[in-house]
C-alpha cells in the first residue's frame, strides 16, 4: 500500500536523474565493502545494520515516492545477489521483509520532513532546521526498529531486549548511518559531484564495525556472552595490579552449576545450553558493570569484583545463588526445570598475592560448598 501510494507521484526527467545517481553510488558503496559485509553478516545474531540508510534516506528525502521505492528495491536486490546470498541464516523472504520496512520508513521520513518544513533541501531555515532533521532521523530509526522488533518477537518464543533491538554499538551504527544520509541528500542537492566524498567515511565504519565483531567474537563466549576464559584471565590480571598497587581488596567467586551432567544427559544440549545462557544472565544481573564475569568452560563460571571486601563478596553470591534458584528453564517436555549453583569464595589479598592463589582458595571452596549438600556459598578459611 505505501508503495502504491508513493506511485501516485509526478516524476520529472532530473528526478531520473537523481534515482539513477543515488542507485549508482549505493550499488557502488556496496561493492566496495561487499567483502566486509558477508564477514559481518556471518556474525550477526541481533538486527543488523547494512549501511544502505544512507542511500535510501536520501532518496526518500530527494527524489518522489515511486523513486524512492525503486531505489530501495535495487539496492536490496544487489545486496542479496552479491553480498547475502549464501550466507548462513540469511534468508530471501526475511531480505524482502527488510526491503518492504525500509520503503515505509522512507515514506514516513519524507512525510516527517515535508511536516516540519524541512523540505525542499538547499533553503537556509536557520537553526531550527537541525531540529527538523533530528525528527526526520527519529522517525526513519524508531518505525524501523519498532518493525524489526515486532518482528523477531512473533517469530520466536525466546527473546531479550538485545536480540529485539540490538547492541548498543549497531544501533549507534544505524544512527551514524542516517546523518550520513542526511548530508549526502543536502550534498545531492547543493553540490552532487562532492557525494564521492561519502565513499572514504562509510568504508571506514563498514571495517571499524567489522573488527568490533571481530573482537566480541574473540573476547566472549558463544553460548552465554560471556568473557571467554583467556579473555577474563586477561582483564582480571589487570586487574588484581591495580588492586595490589591501590591497597584496595578484591573479591573471586567461582561458581559452579549443581548436577549439570544429569541435565545435559537427561534433557539433552539444547537444553543445557538454556542453563549456561540463565546462569550467564544471573550473574550480569547481579554484579556492578565494572565487575568481571566470565565462563572457563563446562558448567564453571568465574566472577572478580573489584573493590569488595569480605561481606560484599559474600552479598553478591547469595545474589547470584538466589537469583538462580528462582530461574525456571523451559525444557522440551514436562515441567519447566530448576537449577542451583555452588559458589566458592575469595578474597585479595588474604587468600594469596598471585591470581591463581586467589583461584586456588575459590576453589577449594567450592568444593566445600559442593560437600555441603550444594546450592550454598562457601568462603575460604584464609579470608
Amino acid at each position: 500500500m505505501v508503495a502504491l501510494g508513493a506511485a501516485s507521484a509526478r516524476v520529472t526527467v532530473p528526478d531520473l536523474v537523481g534515482c539513477a545517481i543515488v542507485t549508482s553510488l549505493g550499488i557502488a558503496a556496496a561493492e566496495m565493502a561487499r567483502q566486509v559485509e558477508r564477514r559481518r553478516r556471518r556474525f550477526a545474531d541481533t538486527p543488523h545494520v547494512n549501511f544502505s540508510s544512507v542511500w535510501t534516506l536520501t532518496a526518500a528525502l530527494v527524489l518522489p515516492g515511486v523513486l524512492a521505492v525503486v531505489v530501495v528495491a535495487a539496492l536490496y536486490l544487489h545486496l542479496w545477489l552479491r553480498s547475502w546470498r549464501g550466507v548462513s541464516g540469511v534468508l530471501a523472504h526475511r531480505t524482502l521483509f527488510s526491503a518492504c520496512n525500509v520503503i515505509l520508513c522512507c515514506r514516513l521520513a519524507a512525510w516527517c520532513a515535508r511536516s516540519v518544513g524541512l523540505l525542499p533541501l538547499g533553503h537556509d531555515r536557520g537553526p531550527w532546521a537541525a531540529l527538523g532533521a533530528a525528527a526526520v532521523i527519529a522517525v526513519y530509526f524508531v518505525a524501523n526498529s519498532l518493525v524489526v522488533a515486532i518482528a523477531i518477537g512473533l517469530s520466536t518464543s525466546s527473546w531479550s531486549l538485545k536480540r529485539l533491538v540490538g547492541r548498543v554499538n549497531e544501533n549507534l551504527l544505524e544512527l551514524a548511518t542516517l546523518c550520513m544520509g542526511l548530508v549526502a541528500a543536502l550534498l545531492l542537492t547543493l553540490v552532487p559531484w562532492l557525494l564521492v566524498l561519502m565513499f572514504v567515511p562509510l568504508y571506514a565504519l563498514h571495517r571499524s564495525a567489522l573488527i568490533r565483531q571481530f573482537e566480541r567474537a574473540a573476547t566472549t563466549d558463544s553460548i552465554t556472552g560471556l568473557l571467554n576464559a583467556a579473555s577474563w584471565r586477561a582483564l582480571a590480571d589487570h586487574e588484581l595490579k591495580r588492586a595490589r598497587t591501590m591497597g584496595t581488596p578484591l573479591g573471586i567467586l567461582l561458581v559452579d552449576v549443581d548436577r549439570f551432567n544429569s541435565v545435559n544427559t537427561v534433557h539433552g544440549v539444547p537444553v543445557a545450553d538454556g542453563v549456561l545462557r540463565a546462569v550467564g544472565t544471573a550473574l550480569r544481573a547481579a554484579v556492578r558493570s565494572d565487575d568481571l564475569c566470565g565462563r572457563f568452560g563446562g558448567d564453571e563460571f568465574v566472577v572478580m569484583l573489584p573493590g569488595s571486601d569480605v561481606s560484599g563478596v559474600l552479598a553478591v553470591a547469595d545474589r547470584i545463588r538466589a537469583r538462580v534458584a528462582d530461574t525456571e528453564i523451559e525444557a522440551v517436555a514436562g515441567e519447566p526445570l530448576h537449577i542451583t549453583v555452588s559458589i566458592g569464595a575469595s578474597v585479595f589479598p588474604a587468600a594469596g598475592p598471585e591470581l591463581d592463589d586467589a583461584l586456588i582458595v575459590a576453589d577449594n571452596a567450592l568444593y566445600a560448598a559442593k560437600d555441603s549438600g550444594r546450592n550454598r556459598v562457601q568462603l575460604s578459611e584464609t579470608t
